[in-house]
Formats: C-alpha cells, sequence, structure tokens
C-alpha cells in the first residue's frame, strides 16, 4: 500500500507535534483556563529540566503598595501576560516588588497565569531590607496557596517561589537568613512548589570568596531548589555594551561551576536612555538596549548547551529598563520575538 502525496504532505507537521512533549509551560499541555487543575498528575504535568533554556519571559513589576490599584488587578495582569505570551512567546512571569502585601496580588496573578496559560514566579517582597516587611509578604503566598480557591491548582501554575529579590544585598533577615529561607522553602515544597532567593550570585564577600562559596553562600544552596541569578554587566564593573556579554557568559558559567543547581537569569537589565537605576552610566540609549537583548537572543544555542534560562528586566515600571514604550503603544524593541532552537 503506497501512501498518497497528500498524506505525505502531512508527516512534516506530525513529526513536529509528535516531536513536542505534553508539557507545560514549554510543551502543548493546556490549563484549562480557570482554577480548575488539570488532569494530568503532576509528576507528568511540568517539562523537564532540558527545556528551560532561553527566553522565559519577563520581569513583571507590581510596585503599588495600594493593594486596590488597577496595577495590581486581574484585568491589568491578565491584558499584560496576553501580550507577553502573543508579541513575544513568553512561557514564564517574573513577579518583582510585589509591594502588595496581601493576598490579592498573589492571587490576581495566579488567576491571569492560568487564564494565559502562562507559569508564574512568586517573589516575597524584601522592602529593601527595611522592617519585618517581607514578613507580610511572605505571609500573603502563605494564605494564598492555603486557600481552597488556589490549593488544588497553584502546583500546577506556580513555577517557583523566591524569597525575595536580592534579599542578602539588601540586608533582609540578617541575623537568621539561612534558616529562614529554609522553613520557607519547606513550606513551597509542601504546596510542591520550588523556591531560593533570586540573587547577585557573584557578589563579593557576602555569597563568593575567591574562587568558592561563603558559608552564607554554602547556606543558601544547601536551602534552595535552583540559582536564580543576577549576572548585570550595567552595574557590575560599569561595563560598556560591547562587554556586557563577555560578563554574563563568565558570571553564569560561575555559578554554574559552583552552585550547581538548575539555573536562570532573572534579572539582567540595560537602558534605553539616562536613568536613576544608575545615574553614572553613559553607555545608554536604544541602539545599546536593542543590541544587547539581542545579543541574549543571538546565543540561543549557548543557553541551549548550558541548560540556562533567561528573563528580559522589565516589562514596565523600572523606567529606561521597560520594553514597553512609555509614550503610547508598541515596545521598545519593534517587531522583535525571541526565537526558539
Amino acid at each position: 500500500m503506497h501512501l498518497t502525496s497528500l498524506a505525505l504532505a502531512g508527516l512534516p507537521a506530525l513529526a513536529a507535534a509528535a516531536a513536542t512533549p505534553n508539557c507545560f509551560p514549554y510543551g502543548n499541555a493546556k490549563l484549562p483556563g480557570d482554577l480548575t487543575a488539570p488532569n494530568v498528575k503532576l509528576e507528568d504535568w511540568w517539562c523537564p529540566q532540558s527545556m528551560a533554556y532561553g527566553f522565559q519571559g519577563f520581569s513583571y513589576p507590581l510596585e503599588d503598595d495600594n493593594c486596590n490599584s488597577y496595577t495590581n488587578s486581574f484585568n491589568r495582569m491578565n491584558q499584560d501576560f496576553a501580550k507577553m505570551k502573543k508579541d513575544f512567546g513568553a512561557s514564564i512571569v517574573r513577579m518583582y516588588y510585589p509591594t502588595c502585601t496581601q493576598p490579592g496580588v498573589f492571587e490576581n496573578a495566579i488567576r491571569a497565569a492560568a487564564k494565559n496559560n502562562m507559569a508564574l514566579i512568586l517573589q516575597v517582597w524584601t522592602n529593601f531590607g527595611d522592617g519585618d516587611v517581607w514578613k507580610q509578604s511572605q505571609q500573603a503566598i502563605y494564605d494564598t496557596l492555603a486557600k481552597r480557591e488556589f490549593a488544588a491548582i497553584a502546583p500546577y501554575v506556580v513555577h517557583s517561589a523566591d524569597w525575595g529579590s536580592e534579599p542578602v544585598g539588601d540586608g533582609m533577615d540578617s541575623g537568621n537568613f539561612v534558616n529562614d529561607l529554609g522553613a520557607f522553602r519547606k513550606r513551597m515544597n509542601q504546596h510542591h512548589v520550588k523556591a531560593g532567593i533570586s540573587e547577585d550570585w557573584d557578589r563579593p564577600g557576602s555569597l563568593r570568596n575567591g574562587d568558592g562559596l561563603t558559608d552564607l553562600g554554602r547556606g543558601i544552596k544547601s536551602n534552595s531548589d535552583y540559582a536564580h541569578i543576577h549576572a548585570m554587566p550595567f552595574y557590575h564593573g560599569n561595563n560598556p555594551e560591547s562587554e556586557a556579554w563577555a560578563y554574563i557568559q563568565q558570571a553564569t558559567q560561575w555559578v554554574l561551576d559552583h552552585v550547581k543547581l538548575p539555573t536562570m537569569i532573572t534579572e539582567s537589565p540595560w537602558a534605553w536612555g539616562k536613568t536613576g537605576h544608575n545615574p553614572g552610566k553613559t553607555d545608554v540609549g536604544v541602539a545599546q538596549y536593542t543590541r544587547y537583548w539581542k545579543t541574549f537572543d543571538d546565543n540561543c544555542e549557548w543557553f541551549k548547551q548550558k541548560n540556562v534560562g533567561w528573563f528580559l528586566h522589565a516589562w514596565q515600571g523600572e523606567d529606561k529598563f521597560d520594553i514597553v514604550k512609555p509614550d503610547g503603544p508598541g515596545y521598545v524593541i519593534p517587531g522583535w520575538r525571541p526565537r526558539k532552537c
């Protein structure tokens, strides 16, 4: 029996479909869209670590402590998450600085992620190390995951939970950091959510000592499921954009060699104009910003070889780091969609 030309023409499409695993968030697996958990065993749901490389999505600033503001609402998040996915092919949203310390901001983020078939990284707000605000933010995450409405769906949507963004650099909970990180990780793991911190792992003297980890670095490694790293040539060494990629490679490789945990670059900004984030930085502009992020994209094969993912920092709310234009619709890098490789 011979295959017809029509049948033969369909084989490439069938092969491509078969080659894409039925897993989340990089494969074909689909969330129901509401808060109903998929009818799939959790161990069969998440894509393997080998697929977690290259462009992941965006840091998503939520820096309004008015929990009733529009920026903290489901409608705003749902709209933005949909654009990230449609226009850029984003798979994961990284919550960033959720200064509302009530469960609502995390509930709305889970709802929006589920609606858009995207994964989500939760984050404890450090308040730059000032006081115990982190405890309120942490409790808001605990309360969200404990609610019956979210308990079943959360392990299928929440990729991971960061116990702060640069909590070490901010001096958050400096007296009992490792123990409290371990307690947070234990609590998250009980909800089948991985946990760690998002941090400058190359911060000399605190986590890194010469060519090894400090006692604090070893303690954090032992109480983390992954390394979410900040390789930031925009700040570190005041590198020009032309030298940024070499720095990123070196900083990432150091983590792979010494921390040896699943790794993603969660924060590595560049600016498309003068910004208060680093006022003395002169090598900024739309051209530099475009080259910087397209260099990440051009090195997709390197990220694949190293099995490292990266996030663009940020979506909107971080001044000249933002991809979303401040003066109307559109993006600072128009017509760009990071490739898969």
